[in-house]
């Protein structure tokens, strides 16, 4: 983890236990933190916990016992609102847009509680970043391929201007070219200062287009590092990602670590 007085760390969970029924948590004291700028994704098998951890973050379901911070300020159990007010942005996995809306009304509901200028702002700045958007604002969003609908939704979140982006499996069903631009545009939102956290079950991929990496299993931190390192890992290629794969840098993401496995 990194320092507790560390100012660039946007989003920090600790130790957080949660699930959907009360005295029953999936998630076991997992522990995560976001910096400014950096993509860090959750990997790990099916029903780890790791979209679990993301909705207890989000203040989606409670929280039994933890801490979640957002720029230094406690949200721990806050309703989803209120963590969206202080600084977080969530795109789930499904039902992510309203396709009976055009583009141009997804992301004024995104911004609904925007003011004038400050609306319009932000609406030219959604569609800078993503120029796909522009072209289609006044199409009913149901019309969109499925990659154009996950463009969608993270800029419909961007409508708040938040410190860190949540995205759960945001490459699901997603041809491989089209799942390589939703990468290229996470990089962007990072080197524009946004924290990306990123839950997904294309490990590879999404190792390859981080920064860090953090391997939850049943619920507990068991492996974090450098993405470069786990993608690397012969042990997380067995367990984790089909196989083991070559050791490779990645080409944005910060020199080549260790991975360290978590004591729990």
């Amino acid at each position: 983890m990194a320092d507790r007085g560390d100012t660039s760390v946007v989003l920090r969970a600790e130790q957080v236990v949660a699930g959907y029924v009360k005295g029953l948590p999936i998630v076991h004291g997992a522990s995560l933190h976001v910096a400014r700028g950096e993509v860090v994704t959750i990997i790990g098998p099916n029903g780890a916990g790791k979209s679990t951890l993301m909705k207890a973050i989000a203040g989606l379901i409670g929280i039994e016992s933890g801490r979640v911070t957002l720029l230094g300020r406690e949200v721990t159990g806050q309703p989803a609102e209120a963590v969206v007010a202080a600084g977080l942005g969530y795109v789930p996995q499904t039902g992510n847009v309203f396709t009976t809306l055009t583009i141009h009304e997804n992301l004024r509901v995104g911004g609904h509680l925007l003011r004038g200028g400050e609306m319009a702002a932000r609406l030219e700045r959604a569609y800078q970043t993503f120029p796909v958007l522009a072209a289609k604002r006044r199409d009913r969003a149901r019309t969109l391929s499925g990659g154009q609908r996950q463009m969608l939704a993270i800029a419909r979140a961007l409508m708040t201007d938040p410190a860190v982006v949540m995205l759960d499996e945001p490459t699901a069903g997603l041809a491989p070219k089209v799942v390589q631009e939703v990468f290229d545009r996470l990089r962007v939102l990072a080197a524009g200062g946004v924290g990306v956290l990123i839950v997904e079950q294309n490990a590879k991929g999404a190792l390859r287009n981080a920064d860090r990496g953090v391997v939850l299993v049943e619920g507990r931190n068991h492996l974090e590092g450098a993405a470069a390192a786990l993608l690397g890992d012969p042990a997380v290629g067995a367990a984790f990602l089909g196989g083991a794969v070559g050791r490779r840098s990645s080409p944005q993401g910060p020199a080549e670590t260790p991975a360290q496995e978590v004591q729990s």
